[in-house]
């Protein structure tokens, strides 16, 4: 599935060039807003563009590795989650349905922090059901501080693993218990607590503007997208074969509520299922996300898959010949994954068809700018990433992930209502816009606009799409005075 990286992939990309350079933790030079939310994996990533490794190779690789360590040792948590020091087939079970997932077989490609954060969690979760058993030990503190590192949502995850011990250890006695917490705590915190010193004196702020950016909307709208993207997210769970529903959906929040219900009053399964429920609300608070095949959920599935097992286990050993169903439910969820899968990657709107759309598009607009651009030009457009990173221009992002002033304005992700009249103010000498945006739209149908930018190319990203569908982006540039410079919106 390693055909297509997502447009804010070259977003981090570009972070950790600039800083491997000795531009700093910045995507325009000179202008520190933290336009990303995964600040370990751009650091990471630095030191590989320090190296003259070509991000766009390496990063694949990376979380490739990641994901092959998921799927590795998820079948010791499992058996760990059972009670038992080895793995057995139902173990196995565990690693087989989350690497059929296309979601987690996606992402484990993809580029992005998205399965190095899930390694995290998940190595967390081991830790603490370990430490739970032996009545000691706060390495499950360093894993989860590292996750707080990685993502900013992370920190919503420790109040889960925090409840986890004050229900169920370690520490013996009251004063153990409390010494437990306390140093587990603070573990935590000294991961924590440098980078937000940090975000706040380097970026003057204590969250990543990304927030701002994405919840413009206000709390209900993004609580409403959260609510239906988990619903689709829950979906991909049914044996569906690559068809989504509200049938599957159902499917999907029955087995949620489930496994939510069979593992919380159990202390072995008690921490994940409060990670589980806590990602849930993380993922509600940011209202999901535009990327494929459900990255936000994505960190929470080797959990999830965990728990599926565990509670299938369970009923099996509960309910006399229930084993071989369970066996074939497994086969057939498996099956639907893999089926899933291949849909993703090669159907009329999949991942290979989008791989060739940025090939077309993105990368034509990236070309043609860097045939006509000068220094000290600047670009205004939405996806900023891809052509952000191959051109190397000033980026005035409209959408406000690296703007300061824009993710601040009224509106949702993708839909800011930012007065046009300031951005042609800063008289970019390209615009980059695209069809059915209302900001890309405004843009284009501005008299100032009208009057001193040029339509210079135009390329649709869906131009292989089964049924056609457009997303054209249109590359203008300002108009030339008499004098041979670029004229100037007045």
């Amino acid at each position: 599935m390693a055909v297509y990286q997502v447009d804010d992939a070259f977003i981090v990309y570009r972070y950790a060039a600039n800083l491997a350079r000795g531009e700093g933790f910045v995507f325009n030079p000179g202008e520190r807003v933290e336009g990303v939310t995964c600040f370990l994996w751009t650091v990471l990533l630095a030191l590989f563009a320090a190296a003259g490794q070509k991000l766009p190779v390496v990063a694949p690789v990376l979380t490739a590795a990641a994901g092959c360590a998921v799927v590795l040792v998820l079948p010791f948590v499992s058996a760990r989650l059972a009670g038992r020091a080895r793995p057995d087939p139902w173990d196995g079970a565990a690693a087989a349905l989350l690497a059929a997932h296309p979601g987690f077989a996606y992402w484990s490609v993809g580029a992005l922090e998205t399965v190095p954060y899930a390694l995290l969690l998940v190595l967390a979760l081991r830790d603490q059901v370990a430490e739970q058993e032996r009545g000691s030990g706060r390495r499950s503190a360093g894993w989860i501080g590292a996750a707080t590192l990685m993502r900013p949502e992370a920190l919503l995850l420790v109040p889960a693993l925090f409840l986890g011990r004050v229900l169920d250890g370690p520490g013996r006695g009251a004063r153990g218990r409390v010494r437990d917490l306390l140093a587990w705590s603070g573990i935590v915190l000294a991961f924590f607590l440098p980078l937000l010193a940090f975000r706040r004196l380097y970026f003057g702020d204590w969250i990543p503007n990304t927030f701002y950016a994405r919840t413009g909307a206000g709390w209900t709208d993004t609580v409403h997208d959260g609510r239906v993207y988990t619903l689709g997210f829950l979906s991909s769970l049914a044996p569906g074969f690559g068809y989504h529903d509200t049938f599957t959906g159902a499917i999907g929040v029955g087995i949620l509520l489930g496994i939510v219900a069979f593992g919380l009053p159990r202390p072995r399964l008690r921490s994940a299922t409060l990670l589980v429920m806590a990602l849930g609300l993380a993922v509600l608070l940011e209202g999901g996300d535009w990327m494929v095949l459900f990255r936000f959920w994505v960190p929470g599935l080797p959990v999830i898959v965990l728990l599926m097992v565990a509670a299938a286990r369970g009923l099996a050993g509960e309910v006399r010949g229930l084993r071989p169903y369970a066996a074939v439910l497994g086969v057939v969820l498996v099956a639907s994954y893999l089926w899933a899968g291949h849909d993703a990657r090669d159907g009329p709107d999949g991942l290979a068809v989008n791989a060739a759309g940025y090939r077309f598009a993105h990368d034509a607009v990236a070309d043609e700018l860097k045939g006509r651009a000068r220094p000290g030009d600047a670009v205004a457009l939405m996806d900023i990433g891809r052509i952000g990173f191959y051109t190397g221009l000033r980026v005035i992002d409209i959408s406000g992930l690296t703007d300061r002033e824009i993710a601040r304005a009224p509106g949702g992700f993708l839909h800011k209502q930012y007065p046009v009249e300031r951005l042609l103010a800063e008289a970019p000498r390209f615009f980059v816009l695209v069809n059915d945006f209302p900001i890309d739209e405004t843009i284009m149908r501005h008299p100032e606009f009208v009057r001193d930018y040029s339509l210079v190319l135009e390329r649709n990203h869906r131009f292989n799409w089964t049924p056609p569908e457009s997303y054209t982006l249109h590359l203008y540039e300002r108009r030339q005075t008499d004098s041979g410079e670029p004229s100037r919106s007045r």
